[in-house]
């Protein structure tokens, strides 16, 4: 039986970002990845028409991002700010979206200090419908839920509140300061596999993982090849938590010999996957730059950053501004996304035109026209992710903080959902987590000799 000291399950951002730390600790890592890529949910593609790399993952750099920006910068790649302007639709007319953050972050404040300390958690949605803030902020409210739904992917009535307000002043601080990897974000994962190319294999899902503490043993059952077993005295596994879920039995599982502690799995059923929708389209002509009515006079969008609508599902644009491009996004969350995903890509596609002609009041056949080419992909239906990224069900606002414990010394878990500090849904919470567990397994293992 082959053997190493350290068997890295998933080739995403976190794992990645484990092995790294492992291999120049000096010990033995092999990266077991299920698909025929490494990246996980960064998936950069390329398209001679545009001149810019095109995210269906992940997209942004939100916040401070220490990590990610360190890595970026060892790798010589740039962080673009997003700058321009928000526009939305508002009584028949395009206004600047001035007030929307502040409008959210008021609503967000009125959360009772009792239910960030000690005080019983609610649904988002359970707390809105007592209309905190009153007549006043009911447009609060009301951005509050399209806010939340989109960009935590979460569905309101299960998001547990305190997760989402704790410890944070301003709620939508990571929403409001992103930045995009201006040569693409694949080049973050490229340079963490650079030295570990001999140690990643692809097409290689781990179907079980028996252990005990000291060591573990992982079947894995590589795509065409004969089912093996890799021996190893401590696994980092990062396999996104709607694999993790999945039931015992069922395709694409992982099953653990024996079952993982109680409190572990606990822990997992308080953190849910929410789905998204992220649809690139490339237009011949940029749309919104068109002479439109109802702009107050003397005002364009040529420098167009969001474009809120007011469709339930489909939510909001974005261009690549400043970048001066007919390439936009349309962006959905939560429920709406996965009943999108389920109409299939064309009828998503076109639901997406019929959301942007609508807010800037221009035929939906002109756009169908002038839209050359889109991409998407559904992080849903992708058996090995089953969803965009997570939230924090009701109860379940130090679920992440739990799990990030290693367990009988030989498993540690890690993964954008599995990130002590609340920086779920991010790259940087996918890279610290998995530097956290390297960290444990280091102080566990020790360098090998």
């Amino acid at each position: 039986m082959e053997r190493t000291d350290v068997a890295v399950v998933g080739a995403g951002a976190a794992g990645l970002a484990a092995a790294d730390a492992l291999r120049r600790a000096g010990l033995g890592v092999v990266v077991l990845e299920a698909r025929d890529r490494i990246g996980g949910r960064v998936l950069t593609h390329r398209d001679a028409r545009v001149p810019v790399p095109i995210e269906l993952g992940a997209e942004f750099v939100h916040g401070e991002a220490p990590e990610t920006t360190r890595l970026l910068r060892e790798a010589g790649q740039t962080v673009l700010d997003i700058a321009g302007e928000a526009w939305e639709r508002k009584g028949g007319r395009l206004h600047p979206a001035k007030e929307y953050w502040r409008l959210v972050d008021q609503t967000l404040s009125r959360v009772p200090p009792r239910i960030l300390e000690d005080g019983p958690d609610l649904s988002l949605e359970d707390w809105l419908a007592r209309k905190p803030g009153g007549p006043s902020l009911a447009r609060g409210r009301a951005l509050t839920r399209r806010f939340v739904q989109g960009f935590h992917a979460a569905d309101l009535a299960r998001m547990s509140l305190r997760s989402l307000a704790a410890g944070c002043e301003e709620p939508t601080a990571s929403a409001r300061r992103a930045g995009r990897v201006a040569g693409g974000y694949d080049r973050v994962i490229q340079w963490l596999a650079r030295e570990l190319q001999g140690g990643i294999r692809l097409r290689s899902p781990v179907a079980a993982i028996s252990w005990e503490k000291g060591s573990a043993e992982l079947e894995v059952h590589p795509e065409g090849a004969e089912p093996y077993k890799l021996a190893a005295r401590a696994a980092v596994v990062t396999a996104p938590l709607g694999v993790l879920q999945v039931p015992a039995g069922e395709p694409g599982s992982l099953r653990f010999r024996p079952e993982l502690p109680l409190r572990t799995r606990r822990d997992l059923g308080l953190l849910a996957m929410g789905a998204a929708v992220h649809i690139a389209f490339w237009f011949r002509t940029a749309p919104w730059e068109e002479k439109l009515a109802g702009l107050p006079a003397g005002r364009d969008l040529s420098r167009l950053r969001f474009l809120h609508t007011t469709d339930p599902a489909v939510t909001v644009w974005w261009t690549a501004y400043p970048a001066r491009l007919p390439l936009a996004v349309a962006w959905s969350g939560g429920p709406p996304a996965a009943a999108l995903l389920a109409q299939g890509t064309a009828a998503l596609a076109d639901h997406a035109l019929r959301a942007l002609a609508d807010t800037l009041g221009l035929p939906h056949r002109r756009l169908q026209s002038q839209a050359e080419a889109f991409w998407t992909h559904d992080w849903l239906a992708d058996p090995w992710s089953r969803g965009a990224y997570s939230y924090a069900l009701v109860g379940g606002a130090d679920a992440a903080r739990g799990l990030a414990k290693p367990i009988g010394g030989t498993l540690f878990l890690a993964g954008e959902a599995l990130d002590a500090e609340g920086r779920n849904g991010t790259v940087e919470g996918a890279l610290a987590s998995g530097l956290r567990a390297a960290g444990q397994v280091k102080r566990r293992l020790g360098r090998r000799s």
